[in-house]
């Protein structure tokens, strides 16, 4: 118990003590997954770090802090697009998640494009440009010119949708989702 509130502390006093240079650096270093944890914690009202704490998160593909994140992207207009953009991928992970698990009709929906990953897959579901390759597993592949996706579910509780991209044939990628 004093080892989990010693680690505990420490984890908080590292990212209460997390500079918006400090943020600024490791994002420029590519440390994204340390900008990621250490910046959801540290509290900042910096839209500008919450922008670039938010991009961070998307490029390890950490979505669920972004939930967080965007409700304190307000002042301009340019911080309530970028909280747009982060909600879109939000919400289309929620929507794959539900078309995966539950068989919603995603066809009648219309969200903005981007080029992040779930964009791509929820456009080639929404036009159903897809096959699904295994009932089972509820398995399905999209073929575009050079990538190919293959999405499937988990048996474990709760479900993951996972998402192998493959270019030119060859694994390039492995993500999974909740």
């Amino acid at each position: 118990m004093i080892k989990v509130l010693f680690v505990f502390l420490s984890f908080s006093t590292i990212a209460f003590s997390y500079t918006k240079g400090e943020i600024v650096d490791d994002y420029k270093n590519e440390n994204y997954k340390k900008v990621c944890i250490y910046g959801t914690v540290a509290n900042s009202k910096d839209e500008a770090i919450l922008s670039l704490i938010a991009n961070a998160c998307l490029k390890i593909d950490s979505i669920n802090p972004l939930g967080t994140i965007i409700k304190k992207m307000v002042s301009t207009k340019k911080y309530r697009e970028n909280a747009s953009y982060f909600a879109t991928i939000i919400l289309q992970k929620k929507l794959i998640y539900q078309f995966m698990n539950d068989g919603i009709d995603l066809s009648n929906l219309r969200l903005p494009r981007t080029s992040y990953i779930l964009s791509v897959i929820f456009e080639n579901l929404v036009k159903k440009n897809y096959k699904i390759i295994d009932k089972k597993t509820d398995k399905i592949k999209i073929v575009l010119k050079n990538k190919t996706y293959i999405l499937w579910r988990s048996n474990s509780k709760p479900t993951k949708i996972y998402v192998d991209e493959y270019r030119d044939g060859v694994l390039f990628k492995h993500y999974w989702y909740l």
